[in-house]
């Protein structure tokens, strides 16, 4: 669900970094647009930022990734032409970011107990290389107020329309007292760090896309593996564990996780949050049963 870039632009994008281009193609990812870029210096991913990202949101992330990848972190690297690594280009009506990444060769892993044992290890290999990366004051800070009372402002509307609004405030404010502790980790997480967002070559995981990263709980960082497979995410765990260590405290606020981290997916859906694009992917009429689920979730995982 691109925003508007074709081959020209990308070819254009690409020259004006000192590339010699042999073939553009244009791929149909959602938020931002991508490009498969061939040149004689080799093969780039060239994503142009959706017009929310502004220039210095998109260079902390640039520099965010070069620092990982300097402490041993499997990452897709940008490409530094002779103007650097950050473009913007005016040619779709208003200024918006790219940036050429490293084309990393592989395909999306299949879900099992080894792949996931290997993405918890990729998450441990993020987080230590990324603890002493200092906060961006232009990035989101994915705290309480963002992940939860931002998510539920913007969702106002709809949830008063189907009349879920006060029990989906009560359900927040007993979130909100479940990630009080101060024993839970915190640093720059990924924030998306699922299978669509790591690539596999010969058994190890890369990491792409770091449009989302910024400082967050840790435990955020499987919430999204825990909701999909209990045993799966005991397979995370020994991977992450044998990079670095995830406490007990981290381990059971993942649950909470389950649906804060939802919530941001929810908005996203409905079309509310900023990188939405196109239709929205949810209806009003199936935000109910969305509801259901997180209080059942909430019942199932949340009772201690």
């Amino acid at each position: 669900m691109g925003l508007g870039m074709d081959e020209a632009l990308a070819e254009r994008l690409a020259v004006r970094s000192g590339l010699h281009v042999r073939a553009v193609e244009v791929l149909d990812v959602p938020v931002n647009d991508v490009a498969r870029v061939e040149t004689d210096e080799g093969c780039f991913a060239l994503k142009l930022y959706h017009p929310g990202r502004s220039r210095a949101q998109v260079a902390w992330e640039v520099e965010l990734v070069r620092h990982l990848g300097a402490r041993g972190a499997p990452v897709a690297l940008p490409f530094a032409g002779p103007a650097g690594s950050l473009l913007v280009s005016e040619d779709l009506g208003r200024p918006r970011c790219a940036v050429l990444w490293t084309w990393v060769e592989g395909c999306k892993p299949r879900p099992g107990a080894t792949t996931y044992e290997r993405l918890g290890r990729v998450a441990a290999l993020l987080h230590a290389a990324a603890d002493d990366v200092a906060a961006s004051p232009v990035r989101e800070r994915y705290d309480l107020r963002l992940l939860v009372d931002e998510q539920l402002a913007r969702m106002r509307p709809s949830l008063l329309a189907v009349g879920e609004w006060a029990r989906v405030v009560a359900l927040g404010e007993r979130l909100r007292a479940r990630l009080g502790d101060p024993r839970l980790d915190r640093g720059v997480c990924h924030m998306d760090l699922t299978l669509d967002n790591v690539l596999e070559q010969d058994g190890a995981l890369t990491a792409i896309d770091f449009d989302s990263a910024g400082p967050s709980w840790r435990a955020v960082e499987p919430y999204g593996v825990l909701r999909f497979s209990e045993a799966h995410f005991r397979s995370w765990l020994a991977g992450y564990r044998a990079v670095r260590p995830f406490s007990r405290v981290d381990e059971e606020a993942v649950a909470v996780f389950g649906v804060v981290g939802d919530l941001r997916v929810t908005t996203w859906k409905l079309g509310f949050a900023d990188s939405s694009s196109g239709p929205p992917l949810l209806t009003l009429a199936e935000l109910p049963a969305v509801v259901e689920g997180w209080l059942g979730w909430e019942r199932r995982h949340l009772t201690g």
